[in-house]
């Protein structure tokens, strides 16, 4: 994988998880401060931000917070099998987003994603420039 498809991700995912306040958005589990850290409990756990609709589906792979949601492994689970209840109407409705949402900034943002936002606001792939 590319440096700059690498950086996508990360910017994706970080942007994600600082909108939902590192925790699942479905039950509420709080993530890891480190996936270094190790587990104390049942509650510190790692989390996801899952693709609400599929990448391939969305303008330059759907890399935009708008279309994706904190999701602990057992709710992503769940999401990409289409339980009821995961549905991407149900994920969106969570996250105040919706599908024509999320291509619409797809589109905007272009094939950098969260990366344009995140190097535009000054943060460096979740932590904010002290300069």
């Amino acid at each position: 994988m590319s440096r700059e498809k690498k950086a996508v991700r990360s910017a994706f995912r970080d942007a994600v998880l600082r909108r939902d306040g590192h925790r699942c958005r479905v039950c509420g589990r709080e993530a890891r401060t480190s996936n270094l850290e190790p587990r104390t409990s049942n509650e510190s756990i790692d989390l996801a931000a899952h693709h609400i609709t599929n990448r391939e589906l969305v303008p330059h792979g759907g890399y935009v917070r708008e279309n994706g949601i904190a999701l602990c492994s057992q709710c992503h689970e769940q999401a990409e099998a289409g339980e009821a209840g995961f549905e991407p109407a149900a994920l969106y409705a969570l996250i105040g987003s919706s599908a024509e949402i999320a291509a619409a900034e797809a589109r905007a943002k272009g094939p950098r994603g969260e990366a344009i936002e995140s190097a535009t606001l000054g943060w460096v792939w979740g932590a904010e420039k002290t300069s």
